[in-house]
């Protein structure tokens, strides 16, 4: 049963994922970088070595992303107002805008789908998706 369930939590994050990031085309911007860029617009802004092990990936790789994400003017560098010393990355207004849109087009996707559901189905599956979020929070994932 587990193994069918994460099956299908892969599968569907997959599509929605997918379907997502067709928005990415319009924009010179890679996975990784879209990555990079949706860590700093769901936890707010980061240090590079925050960044580093929120993704995984070296220092160094986190350097090269953010230089080229700079140059196209998604995020920006700034220094801490409390630690001058500390440098921390930020997704401008036109990073978040493009967040925005790849969460909108996910959005359209998953009510697209949804159209195939009776309304008690869609509560049935909110509620379960609610309690399944619930407990994989509790045990720390």
């Amino acid at each position: 049963m587990s193994k069918k369930v994460e099956n299908l939590l892969r599968d569907i994050c997959f599509r929605i994922k997918v379907k997502g990031r067709e928005v990415l085309k319009e924009f010179p911007i890679t996975p990784a970088q879209f990555d990079l860029m949706q860590k700093l617009y769901f936890a707010g802004e980061q240090t590079m070595t925050e960044l580093s092990r929120m993704l995984g990936i070296a220092k160094s790789t986190t350097t090269g992303l953010v230089s080229r994400l700079e140059n196209e003017g998604f995020v920006e560098r700034k220094r801490r107002k409390n630690d001058k010393r500390i440098i921390i990355v930020v997704l401008t207004k036109k990073g978040e805008y493009v967040i925005d849109k790849v969460i909108f087009k996910r959005i359209e996707f998953v009510e697209e789908v949804l159209k195939d559901f009776d309304n008690n189905s869609k509560e049935v599956l909110v509620s379960l998706l609610e309690k399944l979020n619930n407990s994989v929070k509790r045990r720390g994932g």
